[in-house]
């Protein structure tokens, strides 16, 4: 049973949920731990690209790296601490409350995602957009294109991101506090877009794990760490916060 279909008790039991102090701490603890995560694979995958090493099963043997893996694994990395920046970024603004400002990170998150499938399905694609131009870019790797060369992803969910956080547009009213003084709407606003930016930074960071995965030779082995840290911090938010359960249930995520 989907949202939209569940009973009006259990929609008012939602909407108490949503705005409940401790399932709202869950939410900030997730996302911060996630981020946790993120920032430590930022900061290798940053200095192992360098190195051109992410063919490399064994770093002490050094050999030169090819050209194409070596530009491939730098536009890896590029993205990597794009959307971890990004990350951080959405996380300081949901502490202050300035919801406005996580709902357009999370459309720039978007097209990050947009583009670690892309790489993560052929790494030519990371290749071919770290030597792109701009005028490449926008053509080439522009999300509409993107969405339909990987077919994993919604118009519909970006267009609505774009709406509320892309060019400044009415509907993103809702997501100003000073712009609803009586608080009618905006605390229950404000929580649904710190669950989405949760959800959002369990997607980025999937697909950054799953490129990860296919493609860079020793991730698996020196960062299983991290890949336990948010997998626990994924199990342990759904135990918490019964708001995250249902959609994830709903829209069956992983």
């Amino acid at each position: 049973m989907g949202p939209g279909e569940l009973s009006e008790e259990a929609r008012a039991a939602m909407r108490r949920a949503l705005v409940d102090e401790a399932h709202r701490a869950a939410r900030h603890q997730y996302v911060s731990t996630t981020l946790d995560a993120m920032v430590n694979i930022e900061s290798w995958l940053a200095v192992d690209s360098w190195l051109g090493a992410g063919k490399l099963a064994d770093t002490k043997l050094r050999p030169t790296p090819d050209e194409v893996s070596y530009s491939a694994f730098r536009a890896v990395s590029t993205v990597v601490c794009m959307s971890t920046e990004l990350a951080d970024a959405a996380v300081a603004m949901a502490e202050k409350e300035r919801y406005y400002a996580v709902g357009a990170v999370i459309r720039q998150l978007i097209e990050c995602e947009y583009l670690l499938a892309l790489f993560s399905e052929d790494l030519d694609h990371a290749r071919g957009w770290f030597e792109s131009t701009p005028e490449q870019v926008r053509s080439m790797f522009a999300p509409a294109r993107m969405r339909k060369l990987t077919g994993k992803f919604s118009n519909e969910e970006y267009w609505n991101h774009c709406s509320t956080g892309g060019h400044p547009a009415p509907k993103g009213i809702g997501l100003l506090q000073m712009m609803d003084l009586p608080r009618k709407q905006w605390p229950y606003v404000s929580a649904e877009l710190l669950i989405d930016l949760g959800l959002h930074l369990h997607r980025i960071w999937k697909a950054m794990d799953q490129l990860l995965m296919n493609h860079h030779a020793r991730y698996e082995a020196v960062r299983a760490d991290q890949r336990d840290q948010a997998e626990r911090a994924w199990v342990t938010w759904q135990e918490a916060d019964p708001v995250v359960a249902v959609l994830i249930e709903a829209w069956r995520i992983g």
